[in-house]
């Protein structure tokens, strides 16, 4: 008989987004060997998309409903058979509550202490306006230089057992090595999980999510919509970037120079074969201007180019003679044309 904490445990970290490859697959071998353990998986994951049982405001009410069922229960059930198999139902609502808590940003602590820890933690907000970069240093040691039109939250100090940021945006992480604490990015389509140490994530809503490696190793959990299935882990190593389009739950894994990756961090901007529409999204932040297409076909030329602290002009006159295309630059906007 499989011990239900362990399996409780694993079903959690996957998914939550944080467990490791090794967790990935024990779960993996353990749904093959014991279908009961798969159908049990299935109500979980059912439980985890439920939007409803994710809000945060609800998972505290939640887990306590869930607590007094299973104390009834105990009283309730005379034969000990089946007080085993009511109490082992019970055991995976309880389950399912504590998803629903991790997933709502939330944490779960045993024991009042480690309860008084987390809600003394102070968690600070750095978030950057269009054309506006900034660099941070976190309390483990840890750098980060984060892109203009980004957000992180990160605590002031870390706790003991792991090390958990917040990203929307892009940013570059030299992360501390600490092998007793994780080090967790979560974003609003999946998860980074540090393996190693230096690496970029470019995560804004309107745009695939993009993680590029320059040195060690990451870990990346792609967050699917809806009722897909949760994604499988992808392993991340240098100078190899990884593509995740949320929407269609595509996933591309490719090579790339990890150096160019970080390039923004020293005032470059580099492009290659990228379409004029995704190279709008880049000089819109960077240069804190809006960006029209007034007309279809522009957006799809594919351009490339690198500047390294160039004007919008500079960078615009080049794009322009490479494609023919018009282009009007404004105090607050760049209008392109055919």
């Amino acid at each position: 008989m499989i011990h239900e904490e362990k399996f409780i445990n694993l079903a959690t970290h996957v998914l939550t987004g944080v467990a490791t490859v090794a967790e990935k697959q024990e779960l993996d071998a353990l749904l093959t060997q014991y279908p009961e353990l798969a159908e049990r998986y299935t109500l979980l994951a059912n439980y985890f998309t439920d939007p409803g049982n994710r809000a945060a405001e609800n998972t505290e009410l939640v887990l306590q409903r869930t607590l007094a069922k299973i104390r009834s229960q105990e009283d309730a059930i005379p034969s000990p058979q089946h007080k085993k198999w009511q109490l082992s139902a019970w055991k995976w609502a309880a389950a399912a509550s504590v998803i629903g808590i991790l997933a709502g940003g939330l944490y779960l602590f045993k024991g009042s202490s480690a309860k008084k820890t987390a809600m003394n933690t102070q968690w600070l907000k750095r978030s950057n306006g269009k054309g506006i970069k900034s660099f941070i240093t976190l309390a483990d040691g840890s750098k980060i230089w984060l892109n203009a039109a980004s957000v992180l939250t990160y605590p002031r100090k870390f706790n003991s057992s792991n090390r958990e940021v917040y990203l929307e945006g892009e940013a570059f992480f030299d992360v501390a090595n600490n092998v007793e604490r994780p080090f967790i990015i979560h974003l609003k389509k999946g998860t980074i999980k540090v393996l190693g140490t230096s690496f970029n994530i470019r995560a804004y809503n309107n745009e695939p999510v993009q993680t590029a490696v320059v040195t060690g190793k990451v870990a990346f959990i792609p967050r699917y919509e809806g009722t897909r299935k949760i994604g499988d882990t992808i392993l991340i190593t240098p100078d190899v970037k990884v593509t995740y389009t949320s929407s269609s739950g595509t996933l591309v894994k490719g090579t790339t120079i990890g150096n160019e990756d970080k390039a923004w961090t020293e005032g470059r901007l580099i492009f290659r074969n990228a379409t004029l529409e995704e190279i709008g999204y880049s000089l819109e932040r960077n240069f804190s201007k809006r960006v029209i297409f007034e007309a279809k076909a522009p957006r799809q030329f594919r351009l490339t180019g690198s500047f390294h602290n160039n004007s919008l002009e500079d960078i615009m006159y080049y794009l322009s003679r490479s494609k023919a295309f018009h282009y009007t630059i404004t105090d607050s906007t760049l209008v392109i044309a055919e």
